[in-house]
């Protein structure tokens, strides 16, 4: 009679072993769906945070140097850009150069070549054009998504001295 007990006693003890086993499987998986899900929401918020960031920079650069003839578009080194006089013969300049939205400032006699400029964030291309006073800038992020600006350039015209 005593070895029936026994048998049965063990039983219990892997019912309860297998009971734990599976509440604890349960468990990580709920833990890894969650991980997973919060990865997923944290990548897209940061994406679409990088795309604010790309716009918001170029609008406020502009509108900063927006006085009369500073903001206009050029060539840097062969890259598209927007070239803002600071004053002194220095411009700032942004631009895309190897999948990064980048920022220049340099004398204007000094030769500085695309390479030489800050990385400030990374975007896969910059399309900018201008018509009548307004820059419109096209950004490509590491989406793929396309984000249009529209900067109005309120000081095209040479401002004159009155006293």
């Amino acid at each position: 009679m005593k070895k029936g007990q026994l048998r049965k006693h063990n039983i219990d003890i892997m019912f309860l072993m297998v009971l734990f086993l599976i509440f604890t499987f349960s468990a990580v998986s709920v833990l890894l769906m969650a991980v997973n899900s919060y990865r997923s929401v944290v990548y897209a918020n940061e994406a679409n945070a990088n795309a604010r960031i790309a716009t918001s920079y170029i609008r406020e650069q502009v509108r900063q140097h927006d006085k009369a003839g500073e903001v206009s578009l050029s060539k840097l080194d062969g890259v598209d850009c927007i070239k803002m006089s600071e004053g002194d013969g220095v411009s700032l300049y942004i631009y895309e150069y190897n999948g990064f939205l980048m920022e220049l400032e340099a004398k204007d006699t000094a030769g500085a070549t695309a390479d030489f400029g800050n990385k400030i964030l990374q975007i896969n291309s910059l399309d900018l054009t201008e018509d009548n006073g307004i820059i419109n800038a096209v950004i490509t992020d590491t989406k793929g998504e396309i984000l249009d600006v529209s900067i109005g350039v309120k000081s095209t015209e040479v401002e004159s001295d009155e006293n």
